[in-house]
């Protein structure tokens, strides 16, 4: 299994593109100047029902406009979406969101302020950024003096909901998950074991438990039966010695992208499984055509009124 991509490519290739060298060219008095950067309207999705919105006005061809739609937002965004935000993009901030958006970023794009390609990485990594906010919040406080003892849930979208649990030594991170889709729901339960299993032979990983029934942690939250419609609850106990040092911004990529994690390896397992169906079609095609028997020459064969086939010399 792979591990996808802080960033979303798409974003980061639009960004890029506005942040190239104008190129020069020949006007009427046969001097050279820079082109004018053409104004753009982009407007992009995300996992976990995340837009983008890429502007660049006519009025201000210089700026680049960044919009970003979380539907988690609101419910982050006190315990630790907003310190993210301003410690990544303080200066990048704009003072008035746009309508429909929850986070807009401006980036003056004749002086930017960083290397284009950092930049490029930076902007289009948001989502991961602020996500992460409410975990890193979280796991700071477990390697500090005064760590976080607030238990909170939120909706990352509407068929998965987080729930975090702080304790002495540890955060229990559960993953309440739901899949639609009765085939997804089956690779997905497949691959929940398989992070069971692995726990067992890799003895440095946080334990993991997967279960139909929800795990004692809950109870806090009044839950204390299966969800109807449910597939289970996947938790993970983070302690300290899993996220000291430079192991912290890996976990909460890892953690906050859990979700998505699942939903691409079960797209690959299902694109898998028609390849190898379509694959299992030809050859047994080419088996029944081997066993086609040919005509002899000098014989036809021809059927009667009802049907019946009979050869015939000629």
């Amino acid at each position: 299994m792979l591990l996808l991509e802080p960033n979303n490519k798409v974003l980061a290739e639009t960004i890029s593109a506005q942040l190239k060298p104008l190129e020069l060219i020949e006007n009427d008095d046969g001097k050279q100047e820079k082109a004018k950067r053409e104004p753009i309207d982009v407007r992009l999705c995300d996992f976990d029902d995340v837009l983008y919105h890429v502007l660049v006005s006519h009025d201000a061809r210089d700026t680049l406009m960044l919009s970003v739609y979380l539907p988690c937002w609101n419910e982050i965004k006190d315990r630790g979406g907003l310190d993210a935000l301003k410690e990544h993009y303080g200066d990048f901030i704009s003072s008035s969101k746009e309508d429909g958006y929850d986070v807009t970023l401006t980036v003056n794009l004749d002086n930017p302020p960083m290397k284009p390609e950092d930049l490029v990485l930076k902007l289009s990594s948001i989502k991961s950024v602020l996500v992460g906010g409410i975990f890193d919040r979280y796991f700071s406080g477990l390697l500090s003096a005064k760590p976080v003892t607030e238990n909170f849930t939120f909706k990352l979208k509407g068929d998965t909901q987080i729930f975090m649990v702080p304790r002495a030594e540890r955060v229990i991170i559960v993953y309440s998950l739901q899949f639609n889709d009765k085939v997804d729901a089956a690779i997905a339960k497949v691959f929940m074991q398989e992070f069971v299993d692995a726990r067992r032979r890799i003895t440095s990983a946080p334990p993991c438990t997967f279960s139909v029934n929800p795990p004692l942690e809950l109870k806090e939250f009044g839950i204390v039966e299966p969800i109807p419609g449910n597939l289970g609850f996947v938790s993970f106990a983070v302690e300290k010695r899993n996220v000291e040092g430079v192991r912290k911004e890996k976990v909460v990529f890892v953690l906050q992208s859990f979700r998505n994690y699942i939903q691409y390896h079960i797209k690959c397992s299902k694109a898998f499984f028609h390849s190898r169906m379509r694959a299992r079609v030809v050859s047994l095609i080419k088996v029944l055509n081997r066993a086609k028997q040919d005509v002899p020459a000098g014989q036809k064969e021809m059927k009667t009124i009802q049907g019946k086939t009979f050869k015939r010399d000629v």
